[in-house]
């Protein structure tokens, strides 16, 4: 996704999730052997039921992908999907 993409998800997630307690936040570029392009949004944290459900629904609204690995989330856009 792009960076303005990134940024504006991730200002949906703010208002949208006001309990969503993050320990960190960054904006993370693909690597070539990644399963995305452009940029991913890392945020750690543990996330409850209804905050992910919220958080999917904000992810799949922008055609993004989420995962969660290692105390944190990532979303992402797919490699296969195309730019807005």
């Amino acid at each position: 996704m792009r960076r303005d993409e990134a940024i504006t998800c991730l200002k949906e997630i703010k208002d949208t999730c006001r309990d969503l307690l993050a320990d960190a936040v960054a904006l993370v570029g693909s690597k070539p052997d990644d399963l995305s392009k452009g940029y991913q949004v890392h945020i750690k944290t543990i996330l409850d039921s209804e905050t992910k459900r919220q958080v999917e629904k904000i992810a799949s609204k922008h055609s993004l992908a989420l995962k969660e690995e290692q105390g944190k989330i990532v979303i992402y856009q797919p490699k296969n999907a195309s730019y807005q």
